[in-house]
């Protein structure tokens, strides 16, 4: 079966593209359309959000500026990769790559030695990242530890931060003021759903998926051996249990979390060569339905 997950990135513009070139600036740097340049320099991804760019000098050289082009790390650098706007991967030749954090009051990159990448941003500057031995906590200001590193993954969903914890089936839940969430259930995996309408397919510790949204509340009863967002039509999803020999059943709810087809199938899967089609079994016998079609009819 097809297993979908959607995370939404929202880019957004700060500043209008300058459309005044600079004749100083070298031939051979390379501007791309996503570019621009400010002050005989090339900032970098000019049009996505955040207060500071990576920016190019006419040496090639990379360093940091704000929006409007004013510097604020110069350029010395062979690479830098921006990862948020308080953390950046930093390249130089003859040295490791390496995790660097932008202190804006010093106009300096500081070289975090313990961490290898940025995950992400909670909020100001706490943010998720990963140490050496690949496991996330938190982090303010590039060294204060806010969560300890004992997760293998930390992701948002809606509101919530769901950490799954390394070596553990188990997982934490915390709000954006990184308080722990007592919850009325177990869990032991959290998949985003629809980040749109904040839904988690959550499986407790009994093996069971059911939906949940990001307050906690139950929607979707922990019964299911699987949810899965039907591709062309977000309200409805395909799902299955095991009936009492062990066998996968498979029928679809709808985003009212109501059963539109009984799960009395023994397959029921996208087609995968024609839009909008389902592939389904029962009693032995298979055939290729239209999806509006067996929705309506069950």
């Amino acid at each position: 079966m097809k297993k979908i997950i959607i995370f939404s990135l929202t880019i957004g513009s700060l500043y209008s593209c300058s459309q005044k070139k600079e004749n100083t600036f070298a031939e051979d740097a390379t501007v791309q359309n996503k570019d621009t340049i400010i002050n005989g320099l090339v900032i970098n991804n000019y049009k996505e959000k955040g207060l500071y760019k990576t920016f190019k000098n006419a040496d090639n050289k990379y360093g940091i500026s704000d929006a409007k082009g004013n510097v604020i790390v110069e350029a010395t650098y062979d690479g830098l990769e921006k990862r948020s706007d308080f953390y950046y991967m930093s390249h130089n030749a003859n040295k490791p790559d390496a995790l660097v954090w932008l202190d804006v009051q010093n106009k300096k990159l500081i070289v975090l030695p313990d961490y290898i990448d940025h995950h992400l941003n909670i909020k100001e500057n706490i943010d998720v990242v990963v140490d050496k031995n690949q496991k996330m906590g938190v982090i303010a200001d590039g060294k204060k530890v806010l969560m300890p590193f004992q997760y293998e993954s930390i992701e948002k969903m809606g509101n919530k931060y769901f950490a799954k914890q390394n070596g553990k089936s188990s997982i934490d839940v915390f709000d954006q003021n990184l308080k722990k969430n007592i919850l009325p259930f177990n869990l032991k995996d959290a998949v985003l759903l629809s980040d749109k309408e904040n839904l988690i397919t959550a499986t407790n510790d009994k093996d069971k998926v059911g939906i949940i949204n990001s307050d906690l509340k139950l929607l979707a009863p922990f019964e299911y051996s699987s949810i899965v967002p039907y591709t062309y039509d977000n309200h409805y999803f395909i799902v299955s249990k095991r009936d009492a020999d062990d066998k996968p059943l498979f029928g679809i709810m709808d985003d009212q979390f109501k059963i539109a087809v009984p799960v009395t199938y023994t397959s029921i899967d996208e087609s995968d060569n024609e839009e909008k089609k389902l592939e389904v079994t029962k009693d032995n016998v298979s055939k290729t339905v239209d999806f509006r079609d067996f929705i309506t009819k069950k």
